[in-house]
């Protein structure tokens, strides 16, 4: 019941920091078409919205055809300042601590089966912090790739953030002296994989929704594949000698292109707007459902 209760908070805590509007329209939707994978389509053009749920909208839940919001479950041994980072950090996404179905699947990480109520929990983005790369890839909400000749812009629905990828011939910067929620990020194309190489990152996120550490000289490299006209595979691998022993290669993960029917609102073509205000995450969320839940009242 309790591993139940903590689903039900989980789910509570993405929902509510939405802005008001976004929660209005974001009712239920149909499931996508069945894909046509057999149609033709150009393996070098990403453009249109993708998702890895078909039905556009993640709603802070889970679902099947998503995966889970993990990197990877293959996690690499970590070096001590890692240890003591990831031993920092309580998440509120996964197994509950403690719990039966914790004990019972061993075959997970650990970092999977220590979740713990919000109000107990360490998540900067449940106080409207940004979820940054690569966690925010994750999420199961749409990602609209705007493609053009000098770069590729990717906007997130969820918490309405957006990153570049230039595709220019630019190099990473070697040490930047502003670091980045999205790091910098440059691309090119091998075939017709589109590799993306990231650095530069704000060791303050997560890898992933289970709490998993970072530095700020985390690497990062996506190597984007076109495999049929609906399906766009994606896979990372991490790099990171603070944290990792070695780099840590992510479970592969698959997004559909979304038809015009899922992706539209009120008879508007595009993603929603789910900005993660303040205002309603502290006042809507933190006081009356995720303190409570903690048992942390407030008069």
């Amino acid at each position: 019941m309790r591993n139940r209760f903590m689903t039900v908070i989980v789910t509570a805590s993405t929902l509510l920091t939405l802005s008001s509007p976004a929660l209005a329209q974001n009712a239920p939707r149909q499931a996508a078409p069945a894909a046509s994978a057999k149609a033709p389509f150009d393996p070098h053009d990403l453009n249109g919205i993708w998702s890895r749920n078909n039905q556009g909208w993640g709603g802070g839940g889970t679902c099947r055809e998503c995966g889970d919001r993990g990197f990877g479950n293959d996690v690499p041994p970590m070096t001590p300042e890692g240890e003591k980072l990831f031993n920092s950090y309580k998440p509120s996404y996964g197994r509950e601590l403690g719990s039966a179905a914790a004990a019972k699947n061993t075959q997970e990480h650990i970092g999977r089966r220590r979740a713990v109520p919000p109000a107990q929990g360490t998540d900067i983005a449940n106080e409207s912090n940004p979820s940054g790369i690569p966690r925010i890839l994750l999420y199961p909400d749409p990602v609209d790739f705007l493609q053009t000749k000098d770069r590729i812009v990717q906007f997130f629905q969820w918490t309405s953030q957006w990153r570049t990828i230039w595709m220019d011939g630019r190099k990473l910067p070697e040490e930047p002296d502003f670091r980045r929620w999205n790091g910098y990020s440059v691309g090119h194309w091998e075939g017709d994989t589109l590799v993306v190489d990231s650095y530069g990152f704000d060791g303050r996120s997560w890898v992933d929704h289970f709490g998993y550490p970072h530095s700020d000289d985390m690497q990062l490299q996506e190597r984007y594949r076109r495999i049929d006209h609906d399906t766009l595979e994606l896979h990372m691998t991490l790099t990171d000698p603070k944290i990792y022993t070695k780099p840590w290669v992510s479970d592969p993960k698959r997004f559909k292109l979304l038809p015009k029917e899922i992706i539209s609102y009120d008879g508007w073509y595009g993603i929603l707007e789910e900005i993660c205000a303040p205002i309603d995450a502290v006042d809507n969320f933190k006081k009356r459902v995720m303190d409570p839940a903690g048992g942390v009242t407030h008069k």
